[in-house]
């Protein structure tokens, strides 16, 4: 009798523990405003000297919004799949709901020019 007691006890702690209860677990509302936005970092391993100034760009990025910057993806060129038009290297875009809000592209003088529509459209 206490063998069967100790069994459904157990069974039942297992069963329990492998319910998720919504009442104690988060919404995910702010998981999910951050992945509504998110940067996409198209590189070219070939030329990767002209990505400097960008990645300075990113790094101040980094400081002002680090939880868009966590869920950043970074693509080369051979693994592009071509889901958002992208023809020149290196390009930083900004997707809010599956769509481009900004495009940076190609050869920039300055982090300036690569930062301040970003820090705008995240700021958003």
């Amino acid at each position: 009798m206490k063998r069967l007691v100790l069994i459904a006890f157990i069974i039942s702690i297992i069963l329990l523990t492998s319910c998720d209860n919504k009442l104690f677990s988060s919404d995910g509302s702010d998981e999910e405003h951050i992945q509504d936005i998110q940067l996409l970092f198209y590189s070219d391993v070939a030329n990767i000297d002209r990505e400097a100034v960008y990645y300075d760009a990113l790094l101040d990025i980094k400081k002002e919004f680090p939880e868009e910057f966590q869920n950043m993806k970074v693509i080369s060129e051979k693994n592009d799949n071509k889901k958002y038009e992208v023809d020149i290297y290196p390009s930083l875009l900004v997707i809010e709901k599956e769509e481009v809000v900004v495009q940076i592209e190609g050869a920039v003088l300055t982090k300036a020019e690569i930062i301040e529509p970003i820090v705008h459209a995240l700021a958003q």
